[in-house]
């Protein structure tokens, strides 16, 4: 049994430009959804029913539990439900004398549902969404036309890693303007947050710095402190893009007491590993790195932990148990520990595992040091620096 949970961005990210099944078919499949519909009892819509009346059977909708016994039985479930979301969402917009605000929810709603049904293997319902979207940016209702600009430079994401940089220069500044036009959401955090995580992987990493420290003053005007909070974060996250090629500030008291400060290590090759006992990835790759610690230490290699576990017992466990020999950061404060630790708010740190290469000069190499793309570089390092 399984009940639609709706989450926009990652859907919009999911439109792609796909052919249109033949209209037969689509006849034939829409009848069927008529029959499953009836079969789930979802609420018939009707030409007469109020917005507020539709946005009501839209709630119940999300809501509806599928209980199918198959995959194929659940999909077709789904579809049916989906396809009377954006029926109902339809039957809004139409309505010439429903209010602005509605209109929106009608749309967010209709918008969540095309891209599920997207997922589901619905080729319409991509290419109604774009339709949708572009025309929709040119909405004389302002809150209907920022929603329809936000989709379209959302569904240009794809093409981040093939712009040059005046086109880069170009679609931070569309989306700069279309979030400093009215107060940020929780979803244009996110999509501002997700648009500069795909530029520092596509290697644009000045670019993810501009749209993170932008957003972040947008943020810091707003009079919630959530907002602000996130604001720091990304200012962090701005620092940690920018360290490629520079030195890392990274210092605290060590689980064992001691006082350990990173450019004290500088001569030396150097991971730094921001983890925690919750992070399944991290424990995975312990033995890796041990493995790896124990091939090029005499050689110079050394790893620094950053635990950012809320209790230090249970870090401390997991070390012994793995045999860790390196040293780890434990920030023992109560307002500063685990996830706020200083080292890791410093840099914006929100998700683990953080894996930071440092070279003998005492300069980030890489944010990304983790698996294969470790092994290379400290092969790099220590095998084809000695063979040259």
């Amino acid at each position: 049994m399984i009940a639609l949970r709706p989450c926009f961005f990652r859907l919009i990210c999911c439109l792609f430009a796909l052919s249109i099944l033949p209209a037969n078919l689509v006849l034939s499949e829409d009848s069927q959804v008529t029959s499953l519909q009836k079969e789930l009892n979802l609420p018939a819509i009707k030409q007469e029913m109020k917005p507020s009346q539709l946005l009501e059977i839209i709630d119940l909708d999300w809501k509806a539990e599928i209980d199918a016994e198959t995959d194929e039985e659940e999909k077709r479930l789904m579809k049916a439900v989906l396809k009377h979301i954006v029926e109902a969402a339809d039957f809004i917009l139409s309505n010439s004398k429903v209010d602005e605000k509605t209109a929106l929810k009608a749309v967010q709603h209709k918008m969540q549902a095309l891209g599920l049904l997207a997922r589901t293997g619905d080729t319409t319902a991509s290419v109604r969404a774009v339709a949708m979207a572009k025309q929709l940016q040119h909405d004389k209702r302002p809150l209907l036309a920022r929603e329809g600009k936000l989709i379209v430079l959302s569904n240009r994401l794809r093409e981040i890693p093939k712009m040059n940089q005046q086109q880069r220069d170009t679609f931070i500044q569309e989306l700069m303007e279309l979030f400093s036009s009215s107060p940020m959401t929780k979803r244009e955090i996110q999509i501002a947050q997700v648009t500069a995580q795909i530029f520092e992987r596509a290697g644009k990493t000045d670019s993810a710095q501009v749209i993170l420290r932008k957003t972040a003053q947008l943020l810091e005007q707003s009079s919630k402190k959530e907002w602000k909070q996130i604001a720091n974060q990304f200012k962090g996250t701005a620092r940690r893009y920018g360290l490629p090629g520079h030195p890392m500030k990274l210092s605290g008291k060590t689980l064992a007491g001691k006082t350990i400060d990173i450019k004290d290590l500088k001569g030396k090759v150097v991971l730094v590993q921001f983890w925690a006992s919750w992070c399944t990835y991290c424990l995975q790759e312990m033995p890796h790195l041990l493995k790896l610690y124990h091939t090029y230490h005499e050689d110079g290699f050394e790893v620094i932990g950053v635990n950012l576990d809320d209790s230090a017992e249970r870090a401390r466990k997991i070390i012994e148990d793995a045999q860790l020999p390196w040293p780890q950061i434990f920030n023992s404060q109560i307002d500063t520990m685990g996830m706020k630790n200083p080292n890791a708010t410093h840099y914006g740190i929100s998700s683990l595992p953080q894996c930071i290469l440092i070279d003998r000069k005492g300069n980030v190499i890489t944010l990304q040091a983790q698996g294969k793309i470790l092994n290379q570089e400290l092969e790099r390092l220590f095998i084809l620096s000695k063979q040259q």
